[in-house]
């Protein structure tokens, strides 16, 4: 039973004065009627949801993304992730090592030529410029995907820290830096989120 809200009597629902005190009272009707319109209209129109941070589909009523494991869901897509800054600088670093290679496959290949009258040298020297080069250019390609956000990058590089363990004391410490940063939420949601247009809006993001 709803109440008088000048004087505390009783009324009906369907009362537009007060029969106590005579007051006008349509407005309480008025905002009963706006709340309940405003709580309708908030009621979800679908039934898939978007994790906030990768932007994948995830069903209305999971309150955490299955690709991601991120909680923070929204009812429409996300803007796109920027790439975080340590990303930028791992991916510099690897194109620099690549670089590396290519030019010392090069060198030794140019010192094939100076050889090629050796018996045996030539030849050594010829394979380690060709295994070079293409090492060179397998880290060029994997650098690249690193930095354009693929994910099998990202995996390539933990595979490459996982491997830098083994180099004790400096690459254990390097190594262990690396896995670390790259399974950061916000990193993984660089990786893994969707590729397409109607991502394509960015706004800054630390990793």
């Amino acid at each position: 039973m709803p109440y008088c809200p000048h004087c505390g009597a009783q009324i009906l629902e369907s009362d537009t004065f007060c029969r106590s005190c005579g007051q006008r009272i349509t407005l309480l009707n008025d905002t009963t009627n706006k709340s309940s319109q405003q709580n309708h209209q908030s009621q979800p129109t679908n039934q898939i949801n978007y994790c906030q941070d990768c932007g994948q589909p995830v069903a209305y009523g999971m309150s955490y993304c299955a690709n991601c494991g991120s909680v923070k869901i929204g009812p429409y897509p996300p803007t796109r992730i920027t790439r975080p800054a340590g990303v930028t600088v791992l991916g510099i670093i690897q194109i620099i090592f690549s670089m590396a290679d290519l030019a010392l496959g090069l060198s030794i290949g140019g010192s094939l030529l100076s050889l090629s009258f050796v018996p045996g040298i030539g030849g050594i020297f010829g394979l380690l410029g060709i295994v070079f080069v293409i090492a060179g250019a397998l880290s060029l390609i994997f650098a690249i995907a690193f930095l354009t956000g693929r994910n099998w990058g990202r995996i390539l590089m933990m595979i490459g820290a996982v491997i830098e363990l083994f180099a004790f004391p400096v690459g254990t410490i390097i190594g262990i830096i690396i896995l670390w940063y790259l399974t950061r939420p916000r990193v993984k949601a660089y990786f893994k989120q969707p590729k397409g247009r109607k991502y394509n809006r960015s706004y800054p993001q630390n990793p």
